[in-house]
């Protein structure tokens, strides 16, 4: 079942994590070059998130 919720910067962080432990351990090149591009795209992800956060935290304090 797909969870349209939007994730919390805790659980982002542990997707990136398990994707570079996953890259890290990845045998086969192919398998993780896929790791790492999806790695690149949490993390992006992440710092949208975050920046996103900032911004509401700085309107709420203003």
């Amino acid at each position: 079942m797909f969870d349209n919720t939007p994730l919390e910067l805790d659980e982002i962080i542990d997707q990136c994590r398990a994707l570079a432990y996953a890259a890290v351990n990845a045998n086969d090149a192919q398998a993780r070059e896929i790791l790492l591009f999806i790695l690149q795209e949490r993390i992006d992800h992440l710092h949208c998130t975050r920046q996103a956060e900032s911004e509401e935290a700085e309107v709420r304090h203003a």
